[in-house]
């Protein structure tokens, strides 16, 4: 959309886009706010310009300004603290410098919610407290000059500090239900772990009380439910129960397929940077990883040792890209993988299509190139958009 590009929408979610989950909104609402803050404050400086220079809010308008100039150079926490910080800064020389009948009172709680949404319950209290004190050095001067009765000075205050104790308890208590929801999410990937381990175990035990005939399937079946488990791990352990990234679950399906082959010979080639994606594409991604790595281990050519199994996994205009090349024999036609007949490729066949990707095998001088290509995160739905 035309406004879209003249706020330069794009080029935060350039930058910020696959960045994790709580990041990315983060930097979505601190530009949202800055763009309203700068606005209002040049409007504010234009409408009064005839009564004198609006000090406040110029230093207010600024530092939205700076910050948003900050976060175009992808340094966001330097950005957060610059609007906090010089919002205060703004709030001070407004007080002592600026309009002197102008209505203070609503900054200084506009502040305390920025400060309730960008930092923390410490800093909040101590801005509060802060804040406390310049509105009672106002309320004081504008008593001496008879302006304003006792009755209104001490109802001034104290409903301040009760709309501080009761913007401080109400983030305090969705922040616990926040954690708790974590917590719960955590602990039901953790026992579905513990339980496909279990089914993996059952599994063994079955095939060694069977024939040799069924060994090789439920070898399959077993490792599959070993590979879920591991996502569910790697799902576990992350800091946002949003998005998982994909680089570590490539690692865990290295890790669990180099027991039927070696490892030395499977090299990972990821970016620089974590690979977020909507917690709900792991388990197909992983599946299909775990299946083209595993055909690449078992069904390969090794007659040279010095061909390895690249698995790669890259980001490229808009798109993940992963691929498994190793050696193995050329694939003629495309009815191999486009009418699958084995177990494997009709699961990849299947998860490629719940990813809304594309899926083809390349053939190459030194073997074949299984690559799966799906949209980046930014086209799943997200919480916020």
């Amino acid at each position: 959309m035309r406004w879209e590009r003249f706020l330069f929408w794009d080029k935060i979610n350039r930058i910020y886009g696959r960045r994790d989950y709580l990041t990315r909104n983060r930097a979505r609402h601190l530009y949202a706010m800055n763009l309203v803050i700068f606005f209002v404050s040049i409007a504010a400086c234009l409408v009064y310009i005839r009564q004198g220079l609006r000090v406040g809010f110029l230093i207010f308008g600024i530092s939205a300004l700076i910050s948003i100039a900050l976060m175009f150079f992808n340094k966001l926490e330097t950005a957060v603290k610059t609007i906090l910080y010089l919002s205060l800064v703004a709030l001070t020389f407004g007080l002592f410098f600026g309009m002197q009948n102008g209505n203070i009172y609503f900054s200084m709680a506009t502040i305390l919610v920025l400060f309730l949404h960008f930092s923390d319950i410490k800093r909040t209290i101590l801005v509060s407290a802060y804040t406390g004190i310049l509105m009672s050095y106002r309320l004081y001067l504008y008593s001496e000059n008879g302006e304003i009765s006792s009755a209104f000075v001490f109802d001034t205050i104290f409903k301040f500090i009760l709309f501080c104790t009761i913007a401080i308890i109400t983030v305090r208590v969705l922040n616990s239900h926040n954690k708790e929801k974590e917590i719960f999410i955590r602990e039901i990937h953790h026992r579905v772990k513990n339980n496909l381990q279990i089914l993996s175990g059952f599994a063994i035990l079955q095939r060694d009380s069977g024939g040799l005939r069924e060994t090789g399937r439920i070898n399959d079946f077993s490792d599959r439910i070993l590979m879920l488990s591991r996502v569910h791990d790697a799902i576990y352990k992350m800091e946002t129960d949003y998005e998982v990234d994909l680089n570590a679950i490539l690692r865990e399906i290295v890790n669990l397929s180099s027991r039927v082959g070696s490892k030395e010979r499977i090299r990972l080639i990821t970016g620089e940077t974590t690979s977020p994606l909507n917690i709900e594409i792991s388990v197909p991604f992983a599946m299909i990883a775990y299946e083209l790595l595993n055909n690449a281990i078992l069904h390969g050519s090794f007659e040279s040792d010095d061909i390895p199994i690249l698995v790669e996994l890259k980001f490229t205009e808009g798109k993940y890209v992963f691929s498994v090349s190793g050696p193995g024999p050329a694939i003629e036609t495309d009815s191999v993988w486009s009418d699958p007949k084995t177990t494997g490729f009709t699961l990849v066949c299947v998860m490629t299509k719940q990813l809304k990707g594309n899926f083809r095998i390349e053939s190459e001088k030194q073997g074949i190139r299984a690559v799966v290509e799906f949209s980046n995160q930014v086209e799943f739905a997200t919480f916020l958009g």
